[in-house]
């Protein structure tokens, strides 16, 4: 069973050895504090050249426009205005477009980027059997179609620009100091040495995924060398953010998932608090049902699968949020096929030894990373707050 749109399914396989660090979180410890980051080593990578990195996203046009102004049922031909600023960019002379409060069906005959905050078009009316109606301001204007004349010339080109989302490596590091002492002595609780290389790691990979779910993108240079954080999915997803603290009841769960599988993958990742999987728990116990998924086919982690109409959401508690009063009933759901780990060629997670200066009698060693996680098509992923209770 392929989970998640992943490299690989199932435990690692005797042939597919974690090739560095940032693997081996998984591979090692499936069940700690960073189940993103152990997502993450199963996903694809991008090595990326400079700490700066850019991600242009483009996608089908909605070809859909505000109505700015009041206009009676009268004029024809209308000079419609257009609500938001480079609407005029979506149509040109030949589309059809309906109003679709009313339902009229109009011809545009010309597109200007003037006449109103996002330009204007010349409508042509009474267009079929319908007469013609009064518009609102706010009426969605959509395209329908285009329509031609026998032996017209072609018609104009329409380009559509593409987003531009950017985002930066960040500098993790963590530090191991032992005193040459201290390595030397021996412990009834094992090698200190392994111990404290176990720890490190774990809490830089801790580190790494916190930045990654709440970090903000940000460079300060001022008068010294460039520091840069990274923009976390909490500030990168905008369109679907739901807040239940009014409780969750089945209706409004379900139109969330309506909401959430419109764009994107029909199987998605949620991360989240003890309280919110608890809450998702007994409003299933009430109307649906819940899965577990066997470990074996999810690279040994505790995975829950809730089935709905639009899609599979597996489920995973998130001990990090769990442990925190404010995000425990908060929850993220990734579309992991829109999901990319950056890392600056050569700089991604490496152990350094003997970092301490000259002379000093102790040894220092550190995990060193600089990355940044790239999110594309915000609107593949959900932001939930506050699913504190189920509401029957």
């Amino acid at each position: 069973m392929a989970v998640l749109g992943m490299r690989g399914s199932g435990s690692w396989s005797a042939d597919e050895r974690p090739k560095n660090y940032r693997e081996a979180i998984l591979y090692l410890y499936p069940n700690d504090k960073a189940p993103l980051m152990g997502f993450l080593s199963k996903l694809a990578s991008e090595a990326v050249d400079d700490p700066e990195f850019k991600v242009f996203i483009k996608g089908l046009p909605a070809q859909r426009a505000l109505n700015e102004d009041v206009y009676n049922n009268t004029d024809n031909p209308l000079t419609m205005h257009l609500k938001t600023a480079g609407d005029y960019k979506m149509f040109k002379a030949g589309h059809v477009v309906i109003n679709e409060r009313t339902l009229e069906v109009m011809w545009a005959t010309s597109v200007l980027s003037t006449g109103g905050a996002g330009g204007s078009m010349v409508l042509t009316r009474a267009i079929g059997a319908q007469g013609m109606t009064a518009g609102a301001v706010d009426d969605p204007i959509l395209v329908v179609g285009s329509r031609h004349a026998e032996g017209a010339s072609v018609p104009t080109a329409i380009a559509y620009d593409p987003s531009v989302v950017t985002n930066y490596t960040q500098i993790f590091r963590n530090t191991l100091d032992q005193t040459n002492t201290a390595r030397a002595t021996r412990l009834r609780t094992g090698d200190q040495v392994k111990n404290a290389q176990k720890e490190c790691m774990l809490l830089h990979h801790i580190e790494m995924e916190k930045a990654f779910l709440f970090g903000a993108a940000h460079e300060a240079s001022g008068s010294g060398a460039a520091e840069r954080g990274t923009r976390g999915m909490l500030f990168h997803i905008n369109t679907l953010v739901k807040d239940f603290s009014a409780g969750l009841d089945i209706d409004t769960w379900e139109n969330f998932l309506e909401d959430l599988f419109r764009y994107g993958s029909n199987q998605k990742l949620m991360l989240a608090g003890g309280r919110a999987i608890n809450v998702m728990n007994k409003l299933a116990r009430i109307n649906g049902h819940i899965e577990l998924v066997p470990k074996a086919e999810t690279f040994g982690m505790a995975i829950w699968s809730y089935l709905c109409p639009f899609g599979e959401l597996m489920l995973k508690i998130h001990p990090l949020m769990s442990e925190n009063a404010t995000f425990n009933s908060w929850g993220f759901v990734f579309d992991t096929g829109q999901l990319r780990y950056r890392y600056l060629k050569g700089r991604d997670t490496q152990y350094l030894r003997n970092r301490q200066s000259p002379g000093d009698d102790c040894t220092r060693d550190e995990y060193l990373t600089e990355a940044g996680l790239e999110g594309r098509f915000e609107q593949t992923h959900a932001l939930i707050k506050n699913m504190t209770s189920a509401v029957v």
